[in-house]
Order: structure tokens, then C-alpha cells, then sequence
């Protein structure tokens, strides 16, 4: 009998971004890297090693009254990473995603 696969490595964030523009952006991180979209679920693959990122509900952060920022939660399921790996995709990500300015 085969062995089961490991269970995934699962890393989590809030960011301040709405699922469309999320979605926009995505094509960058990605480099033309073929990828499956099952609702609010993408899966594809790096080096032969398969990673879902999940998207929760969309939500907002009132900072006034009058100011209300867009906010989602993100679930990254990495299957069969290392740490090391999993880090590098973490900062590449980071960085596809930054906004403003520094």
C-alpha cells in the first residue's frame, strides 16, 4: 500500500487587496506558469510540486468613517516544500504584490 502524501504546509496572510485586483496581478507572479482557477481557489505548480492559494471573502478595514480599505485573507497550501522553498516563494510573492512606494 502507497504511503499517503504530507500533508501541506500551510502559510497564511491579510493583505489589503480586492479579488479583482488580486486576480489582475496575478499573470505577474505566475511568469506564464499555467494555472487551474476553481472559484476562489488557484492551483498550479513549481518544480513539479503543487500549490493552492485560497482566497477567503473579500472584507474592509474602517479606518474613519470615511475611509474604508479593502481586505482578504490568503491561505497558501504548499505540498511537499521545504522551508527554503517555501520562503523564496513567500518573498517572490511579496514583492509581485507590493504597492506604494519606499
Amino acid at each position: 500500500m502507497e504511503a499517503d502524501k504530507e500533508q501541506p504546509t500551510i502559510v497564511q496572510k491579510e493583505m489589503g487587496i480586492t479579488h479583482k485586483d488580486f486576480y489582475g496581478e496575478l499573470p505577474n507572479l505566475l511568469n506564464d506558469i499555467p494555472y487551474h482557477r476553481i472559484e476562489d481557489t488557484i492551483k498550479f505548480q513549481l518544480n513539479h510540486k503543487n500549490i493552492e492559494i485560497v482566497l477567503d471573502p473579500e472584507g474592509f478595514r474602517e479606518l474613519s468613517r470615511s475611509v474604508k480599505l479593502p481586505v482578504t485573507s490568503v491561505t497558501f497550501r504548499f505540498f511537499d516544500f521545504s522551508e527554503v522553498e517555501i520562503s523564496n516563494f513567500i518573498k517572490h510573492f511579496n514583492l509581485r504584490f507590493m504597492k506604494g512606494g519606499g
